[in-house]
């Protein structure tokens, strides 16, 4: 049985941004999506700022452009997902499967990403912005680390 927020997600992002703007207005409000089923929905600009994704099945949903900023996606299934322009700073995403995502000109600034995560695995472009992480920024030609 889907939880209240993953019912009104699934109606749509327009109605989705409405509740979640009434919601703020309330004060805080964290989505609790963990576990949800959204394969294939459509999320075009949904805000999800500082949702609760963990474990969610969002493989081939449509989310360009949406706000995950904050986010909890760990363990979630983001296989074939498009997330083209999507907001994904300061999100955490250990243990996602990204295998086949589109992060074309999607902002991972401050992301938490999982070890195992290959870059090779996803789709992206020269306007992705990946997370600063000490490995990348500080191996040297000579693949030593350091300054």
């Amino acid at each position: 049985m889907p939880t209240t927020d993953e019912a009104i997600l699934l109606r749509g992002p327009q109605q989705w941004n409405e509740y979640a703007r009434l919601r703020r207005a309330r004060g805080p409000f964290r989505p609790d999506l963990r576990d949800a089923c959204l394969h294939g929905a459509d999320l075009q600009g949904v805000d999800l700022v500082e949702a609760d994704l963990t474990g969610a099945v969002l493989s081939e949903s449509y989310l360009m452009s949406a706000d995950l900023r904050g986010a909890n996606l760990e363990g979630a299934t983001l296989v074939e997902a498009y997330l083209i322009q999507a907001d994904l700073a300061n999100c955490r995403l250990v243990g996602a499967d990204l295998d086949g995502a589109d992060l074309s000109g999607a902002d991972l600034s401050g992301a938490e990403l999982d070890p195992g995560f290959r870059r090779r695995a996803v789709i992206s472009d020269f306007l992705t912005i990946w997370p600063q992480q000490a490995s990348d920024s500080q191996v040297s030609g000579n693949g030593r680390t350091g300054p």
